[in-house]
């Protein structure tokens, strides 16, 4: 039986943090399946020479990992990666900081991860590369002789092809992608971005039903959204009693501050929501939790200072010495188990990024509720969630007055409503974990593509493709 390799950014957690949901997920399956999973420990070397990698056994997952040195993390790390593809593929060009140098350290930092990779590889191994960090791995690794089957998953939302095209390499990553045997998305968007840039640019010729045919080479394409594991509770009852003794209800939302995570715009919105409906003043409180350790310097400076001054004047309007509206909570001191808590408690929760690929949090918030009296899930349009989780109340994150007005609606709508709409978001939750997530995807990854037809992506409202019939 064919091993599982995969690789990823990170295969230790941020330093600080139990709140990294992909990082869990991917833990989890790798365990599930014995898989050997290569990655950046987290640390930058203090040393110019750093170690090649160091080998190790932890929670009975083998790990492959390594140092940055201090360039890589300049460059590869806060420069390519975070200055240059992460506002691109979240259709933000306009905050791109562009060096040449930046391309040139990720190429090559990709490259190093090859040779790292390739002593393990055994010929029947399947290889599985987790977001655009590793992107040009599979191209590497075939121009080394290597024909694994290699498939690729972007966690992140896949830009429209005008905007892909504002990077300088845009060609050369494309390419880079078109080395792959099977390529999964978080959404039908996604796919769709990829499918449209393909047949606009490149030599795309026919497509079958799950593959296109480009530069005469077939590649499959999947929708196939990230899920978490549906068995992972935290019954710590000391943080649950922790968060019992607050009489208020709570509305929560847990994110990053960065550009696209749209946290000022939430803020606008129950500033808003407070003006609307006055008789929650001393009722209702925002319990924005954002934790530091994900973040980096680009995208948390000028917001932060702008997070703060807009939680002290809404607390200054609103606020007296026994309320706030908002409490903002911009450290690590959270854990897993408390956060799993307040979940549980809240009334609303709050994912409303401006661009995301899959909102994992709102999927644990699911999770946590308690069925008999469960609270109501606020989620933005725009993340690959939104696909699945119809059952959440959408908004429009843009517009504080419709999202003030869905939070109203969420703090009073009846319980048997409350109950139907959690019922079906649970079915859900449940069914398309992390375990259907990773066995569809090598799945179709180990399957032959199928040969062109004349037939061509059934088209729904969402546009050229959709997915069949999956929720």
């Amino acid at each position: 039986m064919s091993r599982l390799i995969i690789l990823s950014n990170r295969c230790e957690p941020y330093t600080g943090s139990s709140d990294d949901m992909l990082f869990h997920t991917l833990s989890e399956i790798s365990r599930q399946h014995a898989a050997l999973w290569f990655g950046w420990n987290g640390n930058v070397s203090a040393r110019k020479r750093k170690e090649p990698y160091r080998q190790i056994k932890s929670e009975g997952v083998g790990k492959v990992s390594w140092d940055l040195s201090p360039n890589e993390y300049d460059n590869f790390y806060q420069g390519y990666i975070h200055n240059v593809l992460w506002p691109v593929f979240h259709n933000r060009p306009d905050l791109t900081a562009y060096k040449r140098e930046y391309f040139i350290t990720w190429k090559n930092y990709n490259n190093d991860v090859k040779n790292r990779v390739s002593p393990f590889i055994t010929h029947d191994d399947v290889i599985w590369v987790h977001d655009y960090h590793l992107l040009p791995v599979a191209k590497m690794l075939q121009e080394d002789s290597h024909r694994n089957k290699i498939g690729f998953f972007l966690h992140q939302p896949f830009p429209p092809g005008d905007v892909l095209r504002s990077v300088p390499e845009h060609d050369w990553l494309f390419q880079s992608l078109l080395h792959y045997d099977c390529i999964g998305f978080q959404s039908s968007g996604d796919i769709n971005n990829f499918i449209s840039y393909a047949l606009r640019h490149y030599r795309a010729g026919q497509i079958s039903k799950d593959a296109i045919k480009v530069n005469g080479r077939i590649i499959k394409v999947c929708v196939l959204p990230c899920g978490i594991d549906k068995n992972t509770e935290f019954q710590n009852q000391q943080e649950i009693q922790n968060v019992r003794h607050y009489h208020r209800q709570i509305i929560i939302s847990n994110d990053i501050v960065n550009e696209i995570s749209g946290v000022d715009c939430r803020l606008n919105a129950m500033k808003k929501f407070l003006a609307l409906y006055p008789q929650y003043l001393r009722d209702v409180s925002l319990l924005q939790i954002s934790d530091p350790s994900g973040e980096y310097p680009a995208s948390t400076g000028d917001m932060s200072s702008r997070l703060e001054r807009l939680c002290g004047e809404i607390n200054g309007q609103y606020g007296d010495l026994s309320w706030y509206p908002v409490n903002y909570i911009h450290n690590n001191q959270c854990s897993r188990a408390m956060i799993f808590a307040l979940y549980n408690k809240a009334r609303v929760a709050m994912f409303t990024p401006l661009s995301e690929g899959m909102s994992l949090g709102a999927k644990e918030f699911i999770l946590a509720q308690n069925k008999e009296d469960p609270g109501v899930l606020l989620l933005s349009e725009f993340t690959g969630a939104a696909e699945m989780l119809t059952e959440a109340l959408m908004i429009n994150p843009y517009d504080a007055h419709e999202t003030s007005e869905a939070l109203h609606s969420a703090l009073t709508m009846p319980l048997h409503e409350r109950k139907r709409r959690h019922s079906q978001l649970l079915n859900k939750v449940n069914r398309y974990d992390c375990h259907w997530w990773a066995t569809e995807f090598l799945a179709c990854l180990r399957a032959e593509a199928e040969r062109p037809q004349r037939t061509v992506f059934r088209t729904s409202h969402h546009g050229t493709y959709a997915p069949h019939n999956l929720y």
